[in-house]
C-alpha cells in the first residue's frame, strides 16, 4: 500500500494546456520548467498534471533595459 502525505491543496488547479494558453507558451515548455524546479506541479491520478494558476506569475519578470536595447 502506498503512503499518502496530507497536504493543503491550492483552491484551484489548472491543466498544463490551460496554463500554456494563459502564458502563450507550449505545454512542453511548462514541462521543462516543472522538471527544472521552476514551476510547482501536482499529480492528479496516474497521469494528470496540474498547476496552481497563482504560481504562473512567478514565471513572468520585467526586462530591465539599459541603453535602449534588450
Amino acid at each position: 500500500m502506498t503512503k499518502h502525505h496530507a497536504m493543503a491543496l491550492p483552491e484551484t488547479l489548472i491543466t498544463l494546456r490551460e496554463a500554456a494558453g494563459q502564458l502563450k507558451l507550449s505545454v512542453r515548455t511548462l514541462e521543462r520548467l516543472i522538471s527544472a524546479g521552476d514551476l510547482r506541479a501536482y499529480k492528479v491520478g496516474a497521469r494528470s498534471v496540474r498547476v496552481d494558476p497563482k504560481d504562473l506569475g512567478g514565471l513572468v519578470r520585467p526586462i530591465l533595459v539599459a541603453g535602449g536595447g534588450l
